[in-house]
């Protein structure tokens, strides 16, 4: 039986010796660097790291006082302050303490004797508000909604206030889409519905109060434009010019002139007292100008003023001709009334 022969462990002489321990050396400083600079790094990432965010700026909600249409809004502001301050309320026992402060009147009535006798809901913020929901809430909350969704009608108001209102009593029943949009649909006014028949239908209750409140916007534009709108006489055309068809009973409207001899002959004729009619009559003197030899029909001082031709504001079916017979009938009259 043979045996292996024995390895031979090499033999390093002196120099590659010294090499390798040099080389560590090395190694084991750099390893130091290393250590003391990860060390520096984590020295100032550290107060980066553990300071503390600042605690968001949130004002407290008014006062409770025992108002049953008040007491969910305060529910929820009070809820909303505990979240954003998490630091200043940690426990149920700070926060039911924060809600405590905050009540006023009958509320705070209610909640001194539990005070007092350090009941275990001052340990407990849900139980506690539970509690206070049970003595000033309304203790049949969907039953109520249901009822107001029923008669919640559009009346004078926009669309848009009505969906308001319609979503917010809406979220305290527990119906669903379709029926949501089958009593939104009712409550609309009529012209709304109307107009709704005329686009594609919505597919969910949001789609609906969408289309509603477009279709209203437009009808209340429509209102303002027909209030705006100048009334045209329907006798008038878009001339200005009165429809031929209707003949007028009376002469056309004049327009009057200062110096018109027909207006002053009137003001001088009326202006004579029947006395002195009779007075010039006897002298024989004109009845115009109260001047003798000559008579009204041939006075020089009528025939010094030319007659001013009438001015026709509208076409009332008369021809101007027809209108200047009329006027000379009547001064002819005026003259032999005169003489």
């Amino acid at each position: 039986m043979t045996h292996p022969a024995p390895q031979q462990i090499p033999i390093v002489d002196s120099t590659t010796m010294n090499q390798i321990m040099e080389l560590f050396q090395q190694l084991r400083q750099e390893n130091t660097q290393l250590r003391q600079q990860m060390d520096a790094l984590q020295h100032h990432l550290t107060p980066v790291s553990s300071r503390p965010l600042p605690t968001p700026k949130i004002s407290l909600p008014d006062k409770f006082d025992g108002s049953r249409k008040k007491l969910r809004a305060f529910i929820n502001q009070v809820r909303l302050v505990i979240r954003m301050q998490p630091d200043r309320y940690p426990d149920d026992e700070h926060q039911v303490g924060l809600l405590g402060s905050l009540l006023t009147g009958p509320a705070s009535n209610w909640f001194a004797p539990l005070l007092e006798r350090n009941s275990p809901l001052l340990a407990d913020f849900e139980a506690f508000v539970a509690e206070l929901e049970a003595t000033f809430g309304d203790t049949d909350r969907v039953r109520s909604a249901e009822g107001k969704l029923r008669t919640l009608r559009q009346g004078s108001h926009p669309a848009s206030q009505y969906a308001s209102e319609f979503r917010l009593i809406a979220g305290d029943t527990n119906w669903n889409d379709d029926a949501l949009m089958a009593q939104f649909r009712m409550g609309l006014n009529d012209d709304v519905k109307d107009l709704l028949l005329t686009i594609e239908d919505a597919q969910n209750l949001q789609q609906l109060i969408t289309h509603a409140v477009r279709c209203d916007n437009r009808l209340f534009e429509r209102r303002m434009e027909r209030r705006g709108k100048p009334k045209i006489d329907s006798s008038t055309t878009s001339f200005g010019l009165s429809h031929p068809t209707t003949m007028s009973k009376h002469p056309p409207q004049q327009t009057k002139v200062p110096d018109d001899p027909m207006e002053v002959d009137s003001a001088k004729i009326r202006h004579l007292t029947p006395a002195e009619k009779q007075r010039r009559r006897q002298e024989h003197l004109c009845l115009y100008c109260g001047k003798p030899n000559h008579i009204v029909s041939n006075c020089p001082e009528r025939s010094k003023t030319p007659r001013a031709q009438p001015t026709y504001k509208t076409y009332s079916g008369q021809t101007p001709s027809q209108t200047t017979t009329s006027e000379s009938s009547y001064q002819g009259n005026s003259q032999a009334h005169l003489q």
